[in-house]
């Protein structure tokens, strides 16, 4: 950790140190070593013009250096500029005659301009006088040719012939991962992946693809396990601790999620996201004074969290400290008004305060941030139900039809007819709801508790009770 401390101070220094002599217009002589290392910096922050600027520096030193030119096609092609990698790559053909990178990246840039014809004959001419190394690469170049064609059947047949050719090569893992998706080739992929690993047990982003493929089939257990193995064979995989925390929490797995994303935190952190997360753990495990003491760590290190705000916000509402609530849960969209969440949760806040005109503002705008939500439109509904607003509560009802669909709706729409005096058209309604999803019926008796007692309510409740039973 120490020593990466140390990489990273330097490489930051060098770039600091370039910056400052480029703007000055003082760059003199830099080594090889220096200029590839900055363009790397580049590239990995996706500051492409800035990279090129570099490439360019370079090859006014290293004038036959087909490394370079290279790099400044790779360049070209990352940032769009298709035309001009184009350019760059016959001028790399004129110092490098016949190189294979060359080759292969016209390949990419002519398919990426829909000719795809002339792509795939530059691959053929070289896939017999290619070795198994570079075959392997071929093969992934034409993956992406096929993907422009949307070809996916191509696709993942030919990444399959580079993974039995180079089972270790992790862009063809990378670009697997993609295709099975475009592909829908889940379970095929499995029983690829299974025998990959019998080949290669410390593949890591073999593991990783194979616990999506789980994850996409609803076998979870299987799916967070194998993406566990795929950061425990490579610690400095970042996306195999997000993904397996993530799924943990999804499965309410709440200590170990934690425990995940705080070895996260210790190893590319500290990051005010992961603490977030530990503190959305803490507070599902109930300890909430642990999850907002983690929160005010969150914004310390980034004040401009809004997940962070939301989530205390969250905390002050289970301790029913309402207007510390209200305070967060503004906080948080002043910092994105886009989240629908965050005006949900002040919706409810201004409802427990009793100021109904503020709840009915942030209901409104939670219904339209987010209208694919069901919840949201049931908890306005019932909000105006409770205020007795029926015709109201109807309209908005009406409302989500045109967005979305859910048991939670229907209950609603049936208890909203049966205090309309319509009951007929209630239990019409109520039959539908406790068909769709009968374990949300205390709907009912949340809105209406006399229901309870009701005859011909209960005797309708227990037959699809029984009914779901039998079908168990």
């Amino acid at each position: 950790m120490e020593h990466r401390t140390k990489r990273d101070l330097a490489l930051m220094n060098l770039v600091n140190d370039f910056e400052t002599r480029f703007e000055n217009g003082k760059i003199e002589y830099l080594g090889e070593k220096t200029y590839l290392q900055l363009i790397e910096y580049y590239d990995g922050e996706k500051q492409w013009d800035k990279a090129l600027d570099v490439v360019e520096l370079a090859l006014e030193q290293y004038r036959y250096r087909s490394d370079f030119y290279i790099l400044k096609a790779r360049l070209l092609l990352n940032s769009g500029k298709l035309e001009q990698t184009i350019n760059a790559l016959n001028d790399a053909e004129v110092v490098a005659p016949g190189e294979f990178e060359v080759l292969i990246l016209k390949a990419r840039a002519l398919s990426l301009l829909a000719k795809h014809t002339e792509a795939l004959e530059i691959l053929s001419s070289i896939k017999t006088r290619v070795m198994s190394s570079d075959l392997s690469e071929l093969l992934i170049c034409e993956s992406y040719i096929y993907e422009t064609m949307k070809d996916y059947e191509m696709m993942y047949e030919v990444l399959k012939k580079s993974l039995h050719i180079n089972p270790k090569n992790d862009e063809a893992l990378e670009r697997m991962l993609l295709c099975t998706e475009l592909s829908r080739k889940y379970e095929e992929s499995i029983t690829f992946l299974e025998r990959l690993l019998n080949q290669e047990p410390y593949s890591y982003m073999a593991w990783y693809n194979l616990g999506h493929a789980y994850n996409y089939l609803g076998e979870y257990e299987k799916a967070i396990n194998a993406i566990e193995y795929s950061f425990l064979i490579n610690d400095q995989f970042e996306n195999g601790y997000i993904d397996c925390a993530e799924l943990c929490f999804q499965e309410k797995l709440y200590e170990r999620s934690y425990n995940i994303f705080e070895e996260a935190n210790v190893m590319f952190g500290p990051e005010s996201d992961y603490i977030v997360n530990m503190a959305r753990c803490q507070f599902q495990l109930g300890n909430i004074k642990l999850s907002k003491h983690l929160l005010s760590k969150s914004i310390k290190y980034d004040p401009y969290n809004d997940d962070a705000y939301f989530t205390l916000g969250e905390c002050y509402a289970s301790e029913e400290n309402w207007y510390s609530a209200i305070n967060a849960f503004h906080k948080a969209v002043s910092l994105d008004e886009r989240c629908e969440e965050y005006y949900f949760g002040l919706a409810k806040a201004y409802v427990k305060v009793e100021n109904y005109t503020k709840a009915t503002v942030n209901f409104n705008k939670a219904t339209k941030s987010g209208p694919e939500q069901s919840n949201y439109w049931s908890e306005y509904a019932m909000f105006l139900l409770k205020l007795g607003l029926y015709n109201e509560a109807l309209c908005i009802l009406d409302e989500a039809e045109d967005y979305t669909f859910g048991a939670d709706l229907l209950y609603c729409r049936a208890i909203t007819m049966m205090f309309l005096k319509e009951r007929k058209a209630g239990l019409s309604i109520l039959e539908e709801a406790l068909a769709e999803d009968i374990s949300q019926h205390t709907l009912l008796f949340e809105m209406s508790p006399e229901l309870e007692v009701d005859v011909e309510i209960t005797s309708m409740i227990r037959y699809f009770s029984s009914e779901l039973g039998e079908t168990k």
